[in-house]
């Protein structure tokens, strides 16, 4: 199943880091999705800062998305957390179109905000998050990618799980999209990736334009282990592509 967080009924605690969230309800053709603002830590707010969307594996919600990642807060980015339709408490059902277009709409939505800098838009995903945000990456203009645990493509990982009537629509052509995107990327891998193997991070990085691939020692659900090394990785990745 693609999109097992359909089926989570219960939502977690709010986590302390996102009591200060702002939610925004986005407006897409089939009803309103959830999204959660979260402002930086760190910088100066009183100019449009730079925000990073986010797209969280198919078995979470946006509530539980780990709080190592949520860590560009402390690097003066905002973060925008974005749950997939059916979701929680959102509309809709999840496909790629619908995912698509949600993802697309809250793009739409920071750039048009005074407090953001429409011009320093980042994307990062975990697993399905970075079909997401690979899926927004065709469709709008993203300064950096980071994904994380990320399929070249869902048919040639799933084919012996899913019915070819549904990996006909649900392509998530991670590679395809790399192929044609001029920003750098951060591929983030377990070395010991049980659901995703390594082959699809090396398949993204030859797919990359300007790819850099860091790994781990982690299996699918644990990368990375160690948010600390990450962020190393994370920190020179920014500082050697983005810098002025």
């Amino acid at each position: 199943m693609v999109y097992p967080g359909t089926r989570i009924c219960e939502r977690p605690p709010l986590a302390l880091d996102r009591a200060d969230r702002e939610i925004l309800w986005l407006a897409c053709e089939f009803g309103r999705v959830e999204a959660w603002l979260l402002k930086p830590h760190t910088g100066d707010t009183s100019n449009p800062v730079p925000v990073v969307i986010i797209g969280h594996g198919n078995a979470e919600l946006i509530d539980s998305i780990p709080d190592g990642f949520l860590r560009f807060r402390d690097r003066g980015y905002a973060v925008l957390l974005v749950e997939y339709p059916g979701y929680g408490d959102s509309a809709g059902n999840p496909t790629m179109a619908s995912v698509t277009e949600t993802f697309v709409t809250a793009y739409d939505s920071l750039a048009a905000r005074a407090d953001i800098d429409a011009d320093g838009i980042l994307g990062m995903g975990r697993s399905l998050g970075g079909g997401a945000i690979c899926a927004l990456a065709a469709q709008r203009t993203l300064q950096a990618l980071v994904l994380v645990s990320t399929f070249a493509d869902l048919p040639s990982l799933s084919r012996r799980y899913l019915a070819p009537a549904v990996l006909a629509s649900e392509r998530y052509d991670n590679e395809g999209v790399l192929r044609e995107f001029d920003g750098p990327v951060l591929i983030a891998h377990g070395t010991r990736d049980e659901l995703i193997p390594p082959a699809h991070a090396q398949r993204n990085l030859q797919a990359a334009r300007r790819g850099r691939l860091v790994t781990y020692d982690a299996r699918h659900d644990e990368c990375p282990v160690d948010f600390e090394p990450f962020w190393a990785d994370v920190d020179a990745f920014l500082a050697t592509e983005l810098a002025p």
